[in-house]
């Protein structure tokens, strides 16, 4: 995917389209909240600097930007990094803005939005439905198009409040730009007079996100399935394997059809007809993998490389903290060589960066966000290099946008190069590692912290991949997590 020329839409049309995006996704299992510094970090935009940002980017809004056929209105961008239970506080002052910019907008004749879809507040379980109410407060009764991740979890409530909704057809993501520029021009198409109708059909089925991959099976064949309808019934079939980590009611496999509104009785039936399909195929979808110990192993006595270590249930981008040691301990202790792990250790890189390149830092790394993902490891090493990392990607996820990883600092630990940064940022980027320093193509174990994004950014580079079942609030099972949302068989909704 690659940037190009946004036209914005055009000033002075008829037709003026608000642009929002709210978007998290809330691992409700984090030991860590999410304030409204950590938007503020990401990302917190209203008005033309949502423009500034954004136009000629692979992202939903980018996407968004490029459709020509009305007046792009920017009024509130508001995303942070997957983590834990979003602050009331924060949420309370996302809303407050969204509201401010709504009414300062004036008249529109549609909206834009870009949401997750397993956004979760500390008294909202079902944030979008909410910010979809907020906005039908404002806007009354005109056409709404909502972009979901493929990730999302999104309930009736929330579907019953848009006339289109269609979510990422790729995992890894790949087609932001392009689902953006999808949802504008059914937009345009509303505008001129085409009706929109989205009905959502939900099964109980909690996945690891290491199964839903849809360059592979079951997801491709599923996938295949819903192409297929669509060309045969004439309507939009997006498929969400949905995010297991949040537990709320809502949780699960999402298809989501959106057609004609006097033909809601056979989008539901097609709705339906994929679930049935997901049902058949629900099996395929338990995976088991070796524990850090036995990978680790293999990854020492295997000749090709680089090997890719895929920390699963430290997932970065899927909530995780980061600091999971699991794998950093084995790679140590079975005498690892040319082996580089990540740790998001604000704490280390900071004194790292007090000492210098060349000091020795001894102390404990990572393990200290939580009890789940392993205890601190106690390392002595040589700081190789440290210093304040950030980049832009060219890469395929939010192409053209920058990220920082804080101070950053490389320690060689005998044969394992730790690279311990001041932020969490999940491996979605080629440029990251370049950035701090490293040469991913020289290494003969690379370890990622993440399930399946990466292979974006590094799986060019493997030549054998090995997924771990490390401890964590991602686990490769996620039935081994407590679950208090009571799910239960939730069929079609969003039938009026």
């Amino acid at each position: 995917m690659t940037g190009g020329t946004s036209t914005a839409g055009v000033r002075g049309h008829p037709n003026r389209v608000g642009v929002v995006s709210l978007w998290h996704e809330t691992n409700t299992y984090s030991a860590r909240t999410t304030s409204l510094e950590a938007f503020e970090q990401f990302e917190l935009l209203q008005g033309g600097a949502i423009v500034e940002q954004h136009a000629g980017t692979g992202t939903v809004i980018g996407g968004m930007l490029d459709e020509a056929a009305f007046e792009h209105v920017p009024l509130l961008a508001a995303g942070a990094w997957p983590g834990g239970t979003v602050e009331q506080a924060a949420l309370d002052e996302l809303f407050a803005r969204l509201e401010s910019e709504l009414l300062a907008a004036g008249a529109l004749q549609g909206v834009l939005v870009n949401f997750h879809g397993a956004m979760v507040a500390e008294s909202c379980d079902d944030v979008e439905h909410e910010a979809m109410r907020l906005i039908r407060q404002r806007v009354g009764d005109i056409p709404v198009a909502a972009v979901l991740d493929l990730h999302g979890n999104p309930s009736a409530a929330m579907v019953d409040l848009c006339d289109a909704v269609i979510a990422y057809q790729t995992y890894p993501h790949v087609d932001m730009r392009e689902r953006g520029r999808e949802a504008a021009a059914l937009m345009a198409g509303m505008l001129d007079g085409r009706r929109l109708k989205s009905v959502v059909a939900k099964l109980d089925l909690l996945s690891c996100p290491l199964a839903q991959c849809t360059d592979e099976a079951p997801m491709s064949d599923l996938q295949a399935l819903a192409a297929e309808l669509e060309r045969r019934r004439g309507v939009r079939i997006s498929l969400l394997p949905g995010f297991p980590y949040s537990d709320v009611a809502r949780a699960g496999f999402s298809v989501v059809v959106t057609g004609a509104p006097d033909r809601v009785k056979e989008a539901s039936e097609v709705a339906e007809s994929v679930l049935g399909a997901v049902s058949e195929r629900a099996h395929e979808f338990e995976l088991q993998r070796s524990d850090a110990r036995t990978a680790v192993a293999r990854a020492i006595a295997s000749p090709r490389h680089p090997v890719i270590l895929v920390d699963v249930a430290d997932n970065i981008g899927g909530g995780g903290p980061g600091d999971g040691t699991a794998i950093l301990e084995q790679l140590i202790a079975q005498g690892a060589d040319s082996a580089i792990v990540t740790i998001a250790d604000a704490d280390v890189a900071r004194a790292a960066l007090r000492l210098g390149p060349g000091a020795v830092f001894e102390g404990e790394v990572g393990g200290k966000a939580d009890s789940l993902h392993g205890a601190p490891v106690a390392v002595a090493g040589r700081i190789m290099q440290v210093a304040e990392v950030q980049y832009r990607t060219q890469g395929s996820w939010m192409t053209g946008h920058s990220f920082s990883l804080g101070a950053t600092a490389l320690i060689r630990v005998d044969g394992v190069t730790v690279v311990v940064m001041e932020h969490a940022v999940p491996p979605f980027h080629p440029e990251q590692l370049p950035a701090a320093g490293v040469d991913p193509s020289a290494a003969a174990i690379i370890v990622v912290k993440g399930a399946v994004a990466w292979r974006a950014a590094y799986g060019h580079l493997a030549r054998e991949v090995i997924e771990v079942d490390t401890p964590g609030i991602c686990p490769v099972d996620p039935q081994t997590l407590p679950r208090l949302a009571d799910t239960g068989a939730l069929g079609t909704q969003g039938v009026p």
